[in-house]
């Protein structure tokens, strides 16, 4: 991390940033239409990662885990699940 940090410098890391958030909420604006996306500010905004709230799928046997499988099938890095709330994937995209 600290190599990264000295490599970006102030101006890459400030633009990696940026990125980040930019690409977090695009993200969300097109998940929004099909899942519920917890944590969003007032605003509507999220920072760099959005969580997917998948528990309502658990009533047609789906779990999240069902869910990070599939998009591993596809070539998608593996999510981070079930944190900070169970039943949920975080989806962090990177600059």
């Amino acid at each position: 991390s600290y190599a990264y940090i000295l490599m970006m410098g102030t101006e890459g890391l400030t633009r990696a940033t940026e990125l980040a958030i930019l690409n977090a909420n695009y993200i969300k604006a097109r998940m929004e239409p099909h899942y519920k996306v917890l944590y969003a500010n007032a605003r509507g905004r999220v920072a760099h990662e959005l969580i997917l709230d998948l528990r309502e799928f658990k009533a047609a046997g789906i779990e999240a885990e069902d869910v990070a499988k599939r998009l591993m099938d596809y070539g998608y890095h593996a999510p981070t699940m079930s944190f900070p709330v169970p039943g949920t994937i975080v989806t962090e995209p990177t600059e």
